[in-house]
């Protein structure tokens, strides 16, 4: 299927969408009066409570800080009524006269009687949970945040039924996986961003991610080096998973999964508190997963453990560490790149079995990894608190691969091995601070940022190890093994290098509030970078080494036209890449600057009807200048310069909604245009491997909360993708993946202490291809079942 939604009428769509809201929910909000307040529950603060007022169709939902506020109160006497799933219900009589601003706080006791009946709280917008810090690194709301950025909640991953990391990204706006089979790499907004961030820190994992730890996953959109460096994040943006945290509960569950290609996968996750007078909690996830592949040859293997403690002594300290361990064992890298020419245009017209992988079970990876992250959160003040983060990690990717080639009617295979370490750590101290200055209020982070690397390989690869027939049964195709790799390496020559790195980094960022409606960001980060070069540990000799400094400059503005309701913004922002110096062809060195982005980007942001509704609507351009490329002059044939650049623009659009209980449904829709220029001739203008132009997601989910189906949830979706191009130019044509629409859908059933469930993936069975030109997983069937337990 081919996506086809101009942005014209997107945009007239749009204006149309936000006129018609603001007539339905601008009402005067002169001769009128407010009332806020904090809720709590279990001595915390309690989000996504809903308070309503009796006879009206206003209400608010609580944020992550137990906050609400209801505004534009008609004067006169009202039922204040505050709900959520297992609380106690309260209400209350209040009278509401011109102008006032009434306070009332509530603390909600725990509803045992519904807590055994039922854990399902589907009665709101359970996908919407946009009111997060690590964003911004900064208490502001999403209408406040110039900044777009989406977040996928763990209520999502358990209604889609979710295994895979790469399938969690599917229901963000705008990004498509970049390499197949557990890369952990995305495009997006039209750049190759890596998902290498947890908990707002480095992560360095090549492992595929387990979903199991995951609370909630946050992608902000766009250069964000201001706040988050250049190392870890991308020009279209960044991935950022925050990992699940220990309570004041004991609380439990453990699942276990069965589907097709040999799926099997055992999961826990188990809260307990060991000393509630000392504040001391212990959570542990944990998670056994086993799959082939749909091809002939080709598995993954992997466990995973991440226990989490935090300690709150009081309420001005908490001190969290947590950790996550893997060991996986996976030859999940079949790839097959076509041939250069270009005489077939797309993966449909090669002729290949694609049930065919060209490789053999005995050429695997192990990849194990262990990453341990701390964080001291203290109270300095009623205005101000400290937060102190560590994160380090050790990585290992050990043994053989292969990468084939399409030439005419056989395949090349080009294996090799590899043996690489990987060691990065990371460390930051952030300062917060929330006040008035001159009449307006400041909300503030000033922060320093170290990050260093160090990476050590031992490798080998031989290029047109073989050749293997595509059409009948070539007796070479089993010719690849371990045994005849590991004889062939013999021969060969390894090579052994080291690399490291440091970053310095500081930075501040002020929110500042003009009048109650209109905001303002301001931020700045500088960083130095020092790259130790590259070591060969056979030769004894080091190259490319160089240090830069770099700054990154950040200018949001927010105007809320309806506060808390309907907020315009835009935004300036800026990232950088750091570029090493090039050796000439006659000896001489270059030294190059940083490659700078520089976004602009204007939009809306909606959360209405009471928080049913929210959405976000924008249209961003990213600027990329300082490129390197091939110097084109006659008789500067090898030489380098520094002018060249790219361009990536287009509109998003994110709609997450509730509009009646029981009904969830999250959508999204992307076009992005993204082009080279000033690089070359042949390929400037022309959309490259940067992912497809067009991708559009949707699921919708639905719970009976009452009578005889009560605790039955249904949901189905899917995503399409445009036309994707491997490479295309106007001499040698194209090659592109066909654009693509696949469905899935789950069902499950859920009581106090347990929930069944079923799944179906590519519920069409669609036949399409990622990148590296490998055909996606047919339908496969999955069936679960969780067992519960504790308070």
């Amino acid at each position: 299927m081919k996506i086809t939604f101009p942005i014209r009428v997107y945009s007239s769509i749009s204006i149309a969408f936000l006129l018609l809201l603001a007539v339905l929910t601008g009402r005067g909000q002169s001769n009128t009066g407010s009332i806020r307040g904090i809720i709590m529950a279990g001595g915390q603060p309690a989000p996504f409570v809903s308070v309503t007022l009796s006879g009206t169709l206003k209400g608010a939902v609580t944020n992550e800080k137990g906050w609400y506020e209801v505004t534009g109160i008609t004067p006169g006497s009202y039922t204040l009524q505050i709900r959520y799933i297992g609380l106690l219900p309260q209400q209350k009589d209040i009278t509401i006269t011109t102008g006032q601003q009434l306070t009332e706080n509530f603390t909600l006791e725990k509803d045992v009687k519904a807590l055994q009946e039922i854990r399902v709280t589907a009665g709101y917008n359970k996908f919407a949970r946009k009111e997060v810090e690590d964003v911004a690194r900064l208490p502001i709301r999403n209408l406040e945040n110039p900044q777009v950025y989406n977040v996928i909640p763990k209520e999502l991953l358990q209604d889609q039924v979710i295994i895979s990391y790469n399938d969690v990204l599917k229901n963000v706006t705008g990004v498509s996986q970049a390499l197949v089979n557990g890369s952990n790499s995305f495009n997006l907004r039209g750049f190759f961003t890596t998902s290498y961030l947890r908990n707002g820190l480095q992560d360095f994992k090549t492992n595929s991610i387990e979903v199991v730890n995951i609370e909630r996953i946050e992608v902000l959109k766009g250069p964000s080096a201001t706040l988050f460096g250049s190392s870890l994040v991308s020009f279209g943006g960044l991935l950022n998973r925050v990992s699940k945290q220990p309570f004041d509960k004991f609380r439990g569950e453990v699942s276990y999964m069965a589907g097709g290609f040999g799926l099997q996968r055992v999961t826990l996750d188990v809260n307990t508190p060991l000393s509630q007078q000392r504040g001391l909690y212990l959570r542990t996830n944990a998670a056994f997963h086993s799959e082939n592949s749909f091809q002939d040859v080709g598995f993954t293997r992997r466990f995973f453990v991440a226990p989490s403690l935090l300690y709150k002594p009081n309420e001005r300290l908490s001190i969290l560490v947590d950790a996550e361990f893997y060991a996986q064992k996976a030859n999940d890298f079949n790839r097959l790149f076509p041939q250069t020419s270009f005489v077939k245009t797309n993966p449909r017209d090669l002729e290949v079995d694609w049930r065919r992988s060209y490789g053999s079970n005995d050429l695997y990876q192990r990849k194990p990894s262990a990453t341990v992250y701390g964080r001291v959160d203290y109270k300095l003040s009623d205005t101000w608190k400290s937060q102190t983060s560590v994160a380090y990690t050790h990585a290992i990717q050990k043994g053989y691969y292969t990468w084939n080639e399409l030439m005419g009617d056989s395949v090349s295979r080009n294996p090799g091995y590899a043996n690489n370490i990987y060691d990065y750590t990371q460390v930051q101290q952030n300062f917060n601070g929330d006040f008035k200055l001159a009449g307006m209020r400041n909300r503030i982070v000033a922060g320093l940022d170290y990050f260093t690397t160090v990476e050590r390989s031992t490798a080998a690869e031989i290029y047109g190890f073989d050749k293997v027939g595509i059409k009948g049964n070539d007796p070479q195709y089993y010719g690849l093994t371990g045994a005849t790799l590991s004889a062939a390496l013999e021969k060969f020559p390894f090579s052994e290098t080291s690399t490291g790195q440091h970053t310095y980094g500081a930075y501040v960022s002020d929110v500042i509030n003009i009048t109650k409606q209109l905001l303002v960001m301001a931020s700045l980060r500088v960083d130095h970078f020092i790259n130790k070069g590259s070591k060969d540990l056979v030769k004894d000799t080091v190259t490319d080494k160089y240090s830069q400094t770099a700054l990154s400059p950040k200018l949001g503005l927010v105007y809320q036209l309806l506060p808390q309701k309907l907020s315009v913004f835009g935004n300036y922002m800026n990232g950088f890449s750091n570029n090493a110096p090039g050796r000439q062809p006659d000896g001489s060195v270059i030294n190059f600057k940083p490659s700078q982005a520089n976004q602009w980007e204007a939009g809306v942001k909606m959360d209405l009807f009471n928080g049913k509704l929210n959405s976000t609507i924008s249209y961003y351009h990213i600027k990329v200048q300082d490129v390197i490329r091939n110097d084109r002059s006659p008789g500067r044939t090898g030489f380098r310069i520094q002018d060249g650049g790219q361009l990536s623009k287009g509109i998003e659009v994110e709609v997450i909604a509730n509009p009646f209980s029981g009904f969830n449904l999250i959508a999204g829709y992307a076009y992005n245009d993204i082009y080279t220029i000033n690089t070359n001739p042949d390929v400037d203008g022309l959309r490259q491997w940067t992912g497809p132009a067009q991708t559009a997601n949707l699921w919708l989910n639905y719970y009976f909360l009452h009578g005889p189906l009560q605790g039955l949830g249904i949901g189905v979706g899917g995503n399409a993708n445009g036309r994707a191009y491997i490479d295309q130019s106007h001499s040698a044509g194209m090659f592109y993946m066909p654009a693509y629409t696949v469905f899935n859908t789950a069902v499950s059933y859920e009581r106090s202490f347990y929930k069944a469930s079923l799944k179906i993936d590519n519920l069409t069975n669609e036949v399409y291809w990622g990148s590296y030109v490998g055909q996606m997983m047919p339908r496969r069937l999955s069936a679960g079942v969780t067992v519960k337990f504790g308070k």
